[in-house]
């Protein structure tokens, strides 16, 4: 029993995996029969994992036609974003009041990582320092539900980010968004931390994702 749930936990995370670095696109249509061939698992924890994804949003299913990565419509993302931005300010209010020190020395390591991975040319590994940056925002919090509420749309985020992001013109525009946050984290100038973020994460306030390729509203 132990291990046939260490095997659906397994294959959850490498699909779920496969769906936030953009292997399985936004939108597209995941065939069980080749999930089973590329990953050499059985029905059962394929079955289970995509129901998991599916209680996360990660995943749909239509009737008679088959499972879908999600996809996000002009209204969709920008709620997704607001809820963001209102948990990501907010804990970082708290980051400061209990990790302020740690909050600084950590946000300057990850920009490090950042700025060489851009220098290399690393796309995916920038857009994975780029998630690691803001969920250090939140978890120095020490606040479970701002926590927990952030995890909650954090694969939809990072699935969107890297559907988005993985070209250089994004990264040119974020590293200097992330250098100018962690130079106001640095400075202890909360205000100026928020303001932008206001400005990194919410269209109308001039960030990438208004470029963003969505579906209409219905």
């Amino acid at each position: 029993m132990m291990e046939q749930d260490l095997q659906k936990d397994i294959t959850y995370e490498r699909i779920k995996k496969l769906i936030i670095n953009g292997t399985f696109p936004m939108g597209k249509k995941i065939s069980e029969r080749k999930l089973e061939q590329s990953l050499k698992a059985n029905k059962a924890p394929i079955r289970d994992a995509l129901k998991r994804l599916q209680a996360e949003g990660m995943v749909v299913r239509k009737a008679k036609s088959g499972t879908y990565v999600f996809s996000l419509t002009k209204k969709e993302l920008l709620d997704l974003l607001k809820f963001r931005f209102v948990i990501e300010s907010q804990s970082v209010l708290l980051s400061f009041e209990e990790n302020a020190d740690k909050l600084i020395s950590e946000t300057e390591k990850i920009l490090l990582k950042m700025r060489l991975a851009l220098t290399l040319n690393q796309g995916e590994e920038y857009l994975a320092q780029d998630a690691i940056f803001h969920e250090t925002l939140v978890n120095l919090c020490n606040n479970s539900y701002f926590m927990s509420s952030f995890d909650r749309i954090s694969a939809i985020m990072n699935t969107a980010r890297n559907f988005l992001g993985n070209n250089l013109e994004h990264m040119q525009k974020s590293i200097i968004e992330h250098q100018n946050i962690a130079a106001a984290i640095s400075e202890r100038n909360i205000g100026r931390v928020v303001e932008l973020l206001r400005e990194h994460i919410l269209p109308e306030f001039g960030a990438y994702w208004k470029n963003f390729n969505l579906e209409d509203d219905q």
